[in-house]
Order: C-alpha cells, then sequence, then structure tokens
C-alpha cells in the first residue's frame, strides 16, 4: 500500500502535522491498521524532499514547535496521477500454502490431502472471524471503509478456499490418472 500517496491525499483537505496524518489514516482511512509515527515522518521527509509537500514551523506556547504540512501543486498533481493510474495486482506467487503443498507431493512421508485439509479449517474459521467481525461492524454503524475492508477480506478467503478445493480436486485427479 502506498503510504506517500495516502498521506497525499490525506493532505489535499488541508495541511496537517505527523500526529493528525497518522490518526487520520488510521481511523478515517484505513480502519484497523496502524502506522507507526517513523513511517509518517520519513515519508514526509522524502515528500518535502521531492517538492511534494512543504512545511512550517508553527509556534505552541505550552508544547514545542510543531512542523505542519501542505501539499504543493506538484504533490497535488502527483496524487491525482496517481489517482488516474491502474494499481498494480497483488499477483505474487510466492504462496506458503502453495510451497506446502508441492513439498507434501514431492516427499514420501507426508499427504498433500492433510496439508489441505489443515489450510482448509484455518482460512474458514478466519473467514467466519471476519464475518462476524463485519456483522458486529454493520450492526455498531461502522464506516463505509470499514465495511469495505472487510469485504475485501472475506471476498480473498472465500477466493483461497475455492483455491484449495481446486488443489484437492488436481490431486484426486492426478491419483485417480
Amino acid at each position: 500500500m502506498s503510504i506517500k500517496h495516502a498521506i497525499l491525499g490525506l493532505l489535499s483537505d488541508g495541511p496537517l502535522h505527523g500526529y493528525e496524518l497518522k490518526a487520520a489514516y488510521e481511523e478515517d482511512l484505513v480502519p484497523a491498521s496502524q502506522l507507526n509515527y517513523g513511517q509518517v515522518y520519513t515519508t514526509l521527509e522524502r515528500l518535502g524532499r521531492d517538492g511534494l509537500v512543504a512545511h512550517e514551523v508553527v509556534s505552541q506556547t505550552e508544547r514545542p514547535d510543531k512542523k505542519v504540512y501542505a501539499l504543493t501543486d506538484q504533490g497535488r498533481n502527483e496524487l491525482h496521477e496517481w489517482l488516474d493510474s491502474p494499481s498494480p495486482l497483488d499477483l505474487d506467487l510466492r504462496n506458503e500454502t502453495f510451497l506446502k503443498v508441492i513439498l507434501a507431493r514431492r516427499l514420501s512421508n507426508a499427504d498433500p490431502q492433510r496439508v489441505l485439509s489443515i489450510e482448509r479449517c484455518s482460512c474458514s474459521a478466519r473467514l467466519q472471524e471476519i464475518v462476524q467481525t463485519k456483522a458486529c461492524a454493520q450492526l455498531e454503524g461502522a464506516s463505509g471503509q470499514t465495511v469495505l475492508l472487510l469485504d475485501l477480506a472475506i471476498l480473498r478467503l472465500e477466493a483461497f478456499l475455492k483455491w484449495l478445493e481446486r488443489c484437492e480436486q488436481v490431486l484426486k485427479n492426478e491419483c485417480n490418472g
């Protein structure tokens, strides 16, 4: 996920300091996520170096001075270019379950069907957990972004379960053929 572009987007509404950016990211943008201060300030430094944000130091009477960051015209252009371009598809094929199944097929003392069964149980349990979390979130009037994020998790888990079924069928066909 692009922290850089998330920060640019958050700054598009107006100037913010690091703490406000972190809070807005975690509460408004990507609920239930954690963004550490190091990521925020390192990203802000890079954005400033690249001319995408500018900052001013604001004096505070009871606290240390703080830097408030604002989006530059160049930053606004970068944000809109990013919004207008497709995201890279997450097709990272380095999958631990896949590796386990393939190794279990090769090893004489391992059972790939057992691996699939263990993975299916784990995935099904996680799916139930996320479905319940979504139901509770909706009852509590959760934000649209929270519901959409939970929907994404549910759909990914359902797709993974479907893939596990496909693996099982391929292994059965290999044994019968």
